[in-house]
């Protein structure tokens, strides 16, 4: 259960594109922030059995979130020193080509390397576009098979091009989005014809008055505020074009609009419970990208403070490859001394 959105400005004195997206689980990953030099040898999982395996030497450096799962390691989501980013989400009836379809001419890549293949290589939706034509993405169950990891992807540059990557019936399908929204099953042409039984939707109020005044919200009256992906999908698409009648002055208010957007769609410990109780899917943590001045922030379940990595401060050439867990002490900022 995760939510991606874009946030678009092209106004000469705040000119910004930033994307965002929650990452929602049941399982602890364990998440830790990397920082991943250029010119490392690339994958770090073993490669048999696969025949024709994709192997590369990154070209970018990168911020992002390197998550575990079961003895897995894996980026789920970042943005490299060019300003593009990747993210994956969880897409339950994906169904990727196997090994067997891999040539020399498209050599196979695991699903869950396809996040650190992208930020480590391109520099562009259109590069990618044309890169994925020169690969074979299979399911990871092919190395493990007990390993279960369905993902599909949304990838943005920072022109403010969207792109979605998906798997099903065995073949890649690429979509074109104008708004980078992306959640979970079905598949993104479904919820994409969904929004048509929500076109009376909108931001602006209905004029009619009620109780004295126009009702506030009432242009949005009937969206959906479940958990469910297809209602996360609509709820993203709506308050995504809340960028159409208030545009932020500075970077501190995109980002600060973009947080406050992204907060409509975190799951709080204990909201959503499997029917035997086995489990709980929780906002683990939520990330926000800003693609021009190439910052990675983020905020975790219990810490709704907002932490940053500069990417223009980091020499991808020299630095070391390293992590550090995304729990940090710092929490709430006590002001009682300016009151006293």
């Amino acid at each position: 259960m995760c939510t991606n959105f874009s946030l678009f400005s092209t106004g000469k004195s705040n000119d910004y594109t930033i994307t965002a997206r929650t990452m929602d689980f049941a399982p602890d990953l364990h998440t830790e922030l990397r920082v991943q030099k250029r010119g490392q040898s690339f994958p770090d999982l073993a490669l048999s059995p696969v025949k024709h395996p994709l192997k590369w030497v990154n070209q970018y450096g990168y911020v992002g979130m390197q998550g575990k799962l079961g003895v897995m390691y894996a980026i789920s989501d970042g943005i490299n020193e060019k300003g593009l980013s990747v993210a994956s989400l969880w897409l339950p009836d994906s169904v990727y080509p196997n090994d067997a379809s891999a040539s020399s001419s498209s050599p196979a890549l695991y699903n869950i390397c396809f996040c650190e293949w992208v930020l480590g290589n391109f520099a562009s939706v259109a590069e990618l576009k044309a890169g994925l034509n020169k690969v074979t993405v299979i399911n990871i169950s092919e190395l493990d098979p007990k390993a279960r990891v369905l993902l599909h992807y949304a990838v943005t540059d920072s022109t403010g091009a969207n792109m979605i990557v998906e798997f099903t019936n065995g073949e890649m399908q690429t979509y074109d989005s104008d708004n980078g929204v992306m959640t979970n099953a079905p598949p993104y042409p479904y919820q994409v014809t969904n929004l048509n039984s929500y076109i009376n939707l909108s931001l602006k109020n209905n004029p009619q008055e009620i109780w004295g005044q126009e009702l506030n919200g009432s242009g949005c009256l009937g969206m959906p505020g479940d958990y469910t992906p297809p209602s996360r999908f609509v709820k993203a698409y709506m308050l995504q074009q809340s960028v159409q009648y208030y545009t932020p002055t500075n970077i501190q208010e995109a980002i600060g609009l973009c947080a406050r957007i992204l907060q409509n769609f975190a799951i709080p410990m204990g909201a959503v419970v499997m029917d035997d109780n086995s489990g709980m899917d929780y906002t683990q943590w939520c990330a926000i990208r800003d693609h021009k001045n190439l910052v990675y922030y983020y905020l975790t379940q219990f810490n709704n403070n907002l932490f940053s990595v500069d990417l223009k401060q980091i020499d991808f050439s020299q630095t070391a490859t390293k992590s550090t867990p995304i729990e940090q002490q710092s929490w709430v900022t006590d002001i009682t001394a300016k009151m006293c």
